[in-house]
């Protein structure tokens, strides 16, 4: 097995003084190194992904849509992966190419005053138009348990824009 291998590549017998020799210790650590790099080689670096995301009910005149590919949560913090669109049509495809597999969802919104912010009433609920991956946050609040989605491979992802019911 090349992980048991490169551990026991690592292993040094001690000298006659009961501690590693100084040829020995060089040779430590370059076999530590070897082992190291033995198993990054096997494990490989991660598979990318192209996550594509669908857009519907944008309105062309209401400013640009922002899109966030979420990691663990939807609070802004969690989405490192986004894209603004200016000027957006009424339905549009965004690419999101090397992608890391794994689990995300994807959060997006119209921006109606250009202020870089999901605005919202005193009550919480966004007073721009919204969507999440899967439909969710329609309802009740969204969350990433709700939103998520597996990203292996090329995926295509819906999100439609809308506005809160309640705060028309």
């Amino acid at each position: 097995m090349i992980i048991s291998g490169a551990l026991e590549c690592c292993l040094e017998k001690p000298s006659s003084s009961g501690g590693m020799s100084q040829s020995g210790g060089n040779m430590f650590i370059l076999r530590l190194f070897a082992g190291m790099l033995a198993a990054t080689a096997v494990a490989g670096p991660a598979a990318a992904a192209q996550l594509t995301v669908q857009v519907e009910g944008a309105d062309p005149r209401q400013g640009p849509v922002l899109i966030g590919i979420c990691t663990g949560s939807l609070d802004l913090d969690s989405c490192g992966y986004n894209q603004t669109i200016q000027q957006p049509p009424g339905n549009f495809s965004v690419v999101f190419p090397e992608l890391p597999e794994g689990s995300y969802a994807v959060a997006a919104f119209q921006d109606t005053n250009g202020n870089n912010n999901l605005d919202r009433d005193p009550n919480g609920l966004p007073r721009e138009p919204y969507g999440f991956s899967n439909g969710t946050g329609r309802t009740a609040p969204p969350s990433f348990k709700a939103a998520r989605i597996t990203v292996r491979g090329n995926v295509v992802a819906r999100v439609r824009l809308a506005r809160s019911p309640l705060t028309r």
